[in-house]
């Protein structure tokens, strides 16, 4: 029973222990599931982790900003240091420089030198006279003058205020805020040389050297020499040497103008007619470029051009110069001449007037008057309430009666268009008929005009005026001028093309003025103006002027510019114009700092419609007579001279109508194509004629004027002929099978080739300079 109860109890034992151990191990494994759930509830979010990251950069990054901005005011102050530093060396060493300057100051010196060489920081602009002869001046001078006029100017501040009488609290504080300004101002003064001059003087003073450098280039005369190795000359050469003489422009690449401040003139005499075969240049050469010296080849030659001696004797050297142009065709040598390229101010100028005319509600007649400069510029008759300066009215003259002024409105101005013929006679240009319409295109005034004075030639075929037309008319020009009262008043805006000769006739000064050939352009620009058959043609679809025998029609001319008006008014801005990056050479000389005046001396007054004074003529001897009165009262003169024009043809005999004249060519509308050649008796008596003019002219300038002679281009005969032809074969063609067209009417491109040749040849002119001494 015993052993019994033994073995009972220790099953007991055991079964207990595997109990124990049972629950133990169940424990056990039920641990990590529940550390495994609490881990998961710990664990930071994606979203915590990014901010916790983004929180870490930027204080990195704020760390590295304040180390940056740290070790930069480290180099500022280290810098600073250093400028204060060597601004006390400076100012130690410029105050040992200027008591070694005050102690050689001390010398006795010429107080004419003193004055005489005197410099103001300023820079003066003010022309130095011709004959006067400046001091060359060094650097050193400029500088030890400057220091002088300097501490004077610093003695007279410190006088004016130690004068001061005011009460020492009052000093005493003001000298310590002058204290504390100076401070300042030696903080914020510009750095120094070792001449104690800041950067910006030293910049005026090299100036201020340049310019007395130029002025002062000793008492030798001024004369041209043209630089080895340019190119051929251009016609533009010429315009920009005219340019650079009169006013501050970069120098040239092809001449050196010695002493060209002591030229104050240019005189340019236009010779159409001379061409290198004359002085025996061959076009071919390799050297055709170059300047030659002309008086041994004619010598040895001889030839037509021997009778140019005053020329040969006085003007050395002979270059070619080019027209310019393109493959076939040659550009006007007076347009080259007469026009310079458009400045970038003015072009910005022009925009913003276009910008200021789009931006306008509506477009009035108002829009188009020309302005008083514009009358200027185009030689109009201008009443004297627009510009007091100008003298009174001469006997036979009349002016618009301006508009008293009254609290009322004024009516709206009216437009009428006025067209008038006139013809020449002993005294000029006279008028024959006056004609004006209405802005409906009525016929309100139409009367022939029998002229004061004995008719030379009645211009039938511009003014379709004859003997017969005129016979039996008893009207004059007072009687005109008192019936135009009615009609054209203050408040009428007088239209027409070229008006400026048709107010000249009527001896009628008018203020407001529309003018065609200026409110629409030529297709080439200044100085040329359009034709108003052109016009007509091209913007109205309308034939006007067709018939040559019986010339123009006043009424139908005055219908036209109406038409011309009232169309520009309905169209967008910039109709009818045409953009030219170029202005005339008279404008672009009057526009300069110191403005310079020109006088254009020609038969065809039209070219210098922006001259200062311009001068119609009807012979060499009317020019020659004009020079010396122009000359004097101008920087610029344009002289034409046309009487060995006749070296390149001449005007065919025509059987003259009843009371017409010979037209000699001056004025002739015939094609160089259609014109003949003239003997050599008349080539010879136009060179004698031409040479003779130009000693005249030559003899009449004063000293230091530069003289530009030449013809601008060579014999356009040939090139005037092929281009008839060219012309003449592409109308047939437009018409025409090319099967159809007479083979002698072909314009090919063998012809095309001959065309091409002949205007290389013909852009060959000539040129001579001189500075008249």
């Amino acid at each position: 029973m015993g052993a019994d109860k033994k073995r009972k109890h220790a099953k007991e034992e055991d079964d207990v222990k595997k109990t124990k151990k049972s629950s133990s191990r169940s424990s056990k494994l039920a641990t990590p599931d529940l550390a495994v759930t609490v881990a998961e509830q710990d664990r930071p979010s994606k979203k915590a982790k990014k901010e916790e990251k983004d929180k870490e950069v930027k204080e990195k990054k704020s760390k590295k900003e304040k180390k940056v901005k740290s070790d930069k005011d480290d180099k500022k102050g280290k810098k600073d240091k250093k400028d204060k530093k060597d601004k006390k060396e400076k100012k130690e060493k410029k105050e040992k420089k200027s008591a070694k300057s005050d102690d050689e100051s001390s010398t006795p010196s010429s107080p004419a030198s003193l004055s005489d060489t005197s410099v103001d920081m300023d820079v003066d602009h003010d022309e130095i006279p011709a004959a006067s002869v400046v001091p060359m001046l060094s650097a050193a001078d400029i500088i030890a003058q400057y220091k002088k006029a300097k501490e004077s100017k610093t003695q007279v501040v410190v006088g004016n205020n130690g004068s001061s009488s005011q009460d020492s609290d009052d000093s005493q504080k003001a000298a310590s805020e002058g204290a504390a300004k100076s401070s300042h101002a030696a903080q914020m003064t510009p750095k120094v040389d070792e001449n104690g001059l800041t950067r910006k003087e030293r910049r005026l003073l090299k100036i201020k050297q340049k310019q007395i450098n130029r002025k002062s280039e000793g008492d030798g005369e001024p004369a041209f020499n043209i630089k080895a190795g340019h190119e051929m000359l251009t016609l533009k050469d010429l315009r920009d040497l005219i340019v650079f003489i009169l006013t501050e422009t970069p120098s040239l690449p092809w001449v050196e103008v010695k002493n060209k401040f002591k030229i104050d003139k240019v005189a340019m005499i236009y010779v159409s007619g001379l061409d290198p075969q004359l002085f025996h240049i061959n076009l071919q050469s390799p050297d055709a470029h170059k300047a030659v010296t002309w008086g041994e080849r004619v010598e040895k030659n001889r030839g037509l051009v021997a009778e140019l001696d005053y020329l040969r004797g006085n003007f050395e050297e002979v270059s070619v110069v080019k027209a310019t142009g393109d493959k076939f065709r040659i550009h006007s040598p007076t347009n080259t001449l007469l026009s310079v390229p458009l400045s970038n101010a003015e072009k910005m100028k022009r925009e913003r007037e276009k910008k200021a005319a789009k931006s306008a509600k509506s477009r009035k007649p108002e829009n188009f008057m020309m302005t008083l400069e514009e009358l200027r510029e185009n030689i109009f008759p201008i009443p004297r309430y627009l510009d007091p300066s100008l003298p009174e009215l001469k006997d036979g003259w009349m002016e618009t009666a301006k508009l008293s002024k009254t609290t009322l409105m004024p009516p709206p101005k009216k437009m009428i268009a006025m067209d008038c013929e006139m013809c020449r006679t002993e005294a000029g240009q006279e008028l024959t008929r006056v004609t004006l319409i209405d802005e409906a295109g009525k016929t309100v005034y139409d009367e022939l005009v029998m002229p004061e004075n004995p008719i030379l030639d009645y211009l039938t075929q511009y003014s379709g005026m004859t003997a017969a037309r005129l016979n039996g008319v008893t009207t004059r020009l007072a009687e005109v001028q008192e019936k135009l009262k009615e009609f054209v008043d203050y408040n009428t805006i007088l239209v027409g093309h070229s008006l400026e000769n048709d107010m000249k006739v009527l001896k009628l000064a008018h203020p407001f003025i529309i003018d065609t050939s200026l409110i629409y352009h030529h297709t080439r620009g200044p100085p040329y103006r359009p034709g108003l058959k052109w016009l007509a043609q091209k913007w109205l679809q309308r034939q006007i002027q067709a018939n040559i025998e019986r010339g123009h029609d006043s009424a139908e001319d005055a219908l036209a510019c109406m038409d011309l008006i009232k169309l520009k008014l309905t169209k967008p801005v910039g109709f009818g114009e045409y953009e030219q990056d170029q202005e005339s050479l008279f404008s672009r000389l009057q526009r300069f700092n110191n403005p310079k005046t020109s006088v254009l001396i020609d038969s065809d007054a039209f070219a210098g419609q922006s001259a200062t004074t311009t001068v119609q003529t009807h012979s060499d001897e009317e020019v020659v007579a004009a020079v010396p009165e122009a000359i004097k009262n101008h920087n610029f003169v344009w002289a034409r001279l046309r009487d060995i024009e006749i070296n390149h043809g001449k005007v065919p005999v025509i059987e003259l109508a009843e009371g017409q004249i010979a037209d000699k060519g001056r004025l002739s509308k015939v094609s160089s194509g259609d014109k003949v050649q003239a003997s050599e008796e008349e080539i010879r008596h136009g060179l004698r004629s031409v040479d003779k003019s130009i000693e005249q002219i030559v003899n009449s300038l004063p000293p230091r004027t530069a003289v530009i002679v030449t013809s601008g281009q060579g014999d356009h005969r040939e090139v005037s002929k092929l281009q008839q032809r060219q012309k003449k074969f592409m109308e047939l063609y437009k018409t025409k099978n090319l099967s159809d067209i007479p083979k002698e009417e072909h314009f090919l491109e063998a012809d095309e080739k001959l065309l091409a040749k002949a205007v290389d040849v013909a852009k060959s002119g000539v040129v001579f300079l001189k500075i008249k001494q």
